[in-house]
């Protein structure tokens, strides 16, 4: 059987003494597309934190790629030596938040290609290179030169995720990217996504409130209330036929508010 490359194995994470994930425990296979969905407040971009390590956790283990990123023995470490143990987990995982985060002095190519020669010791020749070559897949190329201020919110974000991949990362985490954009700028980024969904073996967790884009986007979808688990599966199954009453509720309103499943 093929080893997954994330395991959250009965997680819990709490803010003060609200719990915001309970034992949580579940698994992504290396090349899967997972869509996490559920209302605001569910848990579900708590879980993206965690692996890109801005969030730690109160009990359980997450496995990346084979490596423990929390477990009991990392919570006994000296915190320099924890330290050095996350930056190096963190080379696997690229993520692209809601807002763009881009460096507003440096142009776009800059932006994509600092973080290859900081952290991976490449060339600035190499990382330019491989920059242009993300920029021209995003659909930027001709912006690479341009400071953030002169993007539009859709072309910000196309520019994020090519400043993601250049690190080359195992997996990548997409959390509610198109949720700062205009409405006429959502399907140019949806379409950078389905690019990268259709043409890499790339394992990538997405965070988002567009259902239909799910639809079409995921292996298989977890639907996320109060911190659990409540259901999950393949997208069609899913939506077509939801088995627990709060995932049949969730729905029902996504549809009541007009949006497409």
């Amino acid at each position: 059987m093929t080893r997954p490359i994330v395991q959250f194995t009965d997680v819990c994470k709490f803010y003060g003494s609200h719990p915001v994930l309970t034992d949580l425990s579940f698994s992504v296979l290396p090349g899967e597309k997972l869509a996490l969905i559920g209302a605001s407040g569910s848990g579900k971009t708590t879980i993206l934190r965690i692996l890109m390590t801005l969030e730690t956790v109160q009990a359980g283990s997450v496995v990346v790629g084979g490596q423990p990123l929390w477990n009991a023995e990392t919570a006994l470490m000296s915190p320099r030596k924890r330290e050095a143990h996350l930056q190096q987990m963190r080379r696997s995982i690229g993520m692209v938040f809601q807002q763009f985060n881009l460096f507003p002095h440096m142009t776009v190519l800059r932006n994509v290609s600092l973080a290859p020669v900081l952290t991976r010791g490449v060339t600035e020749a190499a990382a330019k290179t491989l920059a242009m070559d993300l920029l021209e897949m995003v659909g930027m190329a001709s912006k690479a030169h341009a400071l953030p201020a002169e993007l539009s919110g859709g072309q910000k974000q196309r520019a994020a995720i090519a400043r993601a991949l250049a690190l080359k990362p195992k997996v990548m985490l997409f959390d509610e990217v198109t949720s700062a954009l205009d409405p006429e700028l959502v399907e140019e980024v949806l379409n950078v996504l389905r690019k990268l969904a259709d043409d890499t073996d790339m394992t990538m967790l997405l965070v988002t409130h567009e259902m239909s884009f799910a639809r079409d986007f995921a292996d298989r979808i977890l639907f996320l209330d109060g911190g659990s688990i409540i259901e999950q599966g393949p997208p069609e199954e899913l939506f077509r036929n939801p088995r627990q009453e709060r995932t049949q509720l969730f729905l029902r309103k996504i549809v009541a508010a007009g949006l497409s499943l």
